[in-house]
């Protein structure tokens, strides 16, 4: 689906690339379906609670990356960052699965700022705090999943796990009709 979505070779994905304002600095990002607009929206968001707490800043900078066009390690699978819609914020050791404790890791993410990923996150981002094979400094821009996540958070009678979504979105549908059919 991100193929479809964001560019099938490191050529379509480079031509819809363009430098995102991140306040502090630039990087480049994939500019379809909202992404940098949104990963601008979560840095202003993240600028405007930094002045009220200085250390959130030594969270997000030096930046670990953004666009790189890549496979996972170990997969074989294209990494959301050769989408250009994944950014890794400042590096800590104690940041991903493979260079932690467990244990590590866990104090990692409690003592993680929750301003960062809940500004990113209303800003249709996962992060990889969350994940199992934690990867703290990672953000990608997934709203399909938000979108969905929503859903079924929310205590609406379900039918079609698309049921009451936003069926007057054609973008919106689209993305669900892509869901549906890898999900067949």
């Amino acid at each position: 689906m991100l193929k479809e979505v964001y560019g099938d070779s490191e050529k379509a994905v480079g031509k819809n690339l363009s430098s995102a304002n991140l306040i502090w600095r630039n990087c480049l990002f994939n500019n379809k379906n909202k992404a940098k607009a949104s990963l601008e929206a979560a840095m202003k968001e993240i600028k405007a609670l930094s002045s009220n707490k200085p250390s959130i800043v030594s969270e997000l900078f030096p930046l670990s990356g953004t666009f790189n066009y890549r496979v996972i390690a170990r997969t074989g699978q294209l990494s959301p960052h050769a989408f250009g819609i994944a950014i890794d914020l400042a590096r800590n050791n104690r940041d991903y699965w493979q260079w932690a404790s467990k244990k590590e890791g866990e104090a990692r993410i409690k003592s993680y700022p929750k301003e960062i990923v809940e500004a990113f996150e209303n800003n249709n981002f996962i992060w990889g705090g969350k994940w199992s094979h934690f990867d703290v400094l990672h953000f990608e821009y997934r709203p399909e999943i938000i979108f969905k996540a929503r859903y079924f958070s929310s205590g609406v009678k379900k039918i079609g796990w698309y049921t009451q979504a936003l069926k007057e979105n054609k973008e919106a549908m689209g993305y669900i009709e892509k869901i549906d059919n890898v999900l067949k």
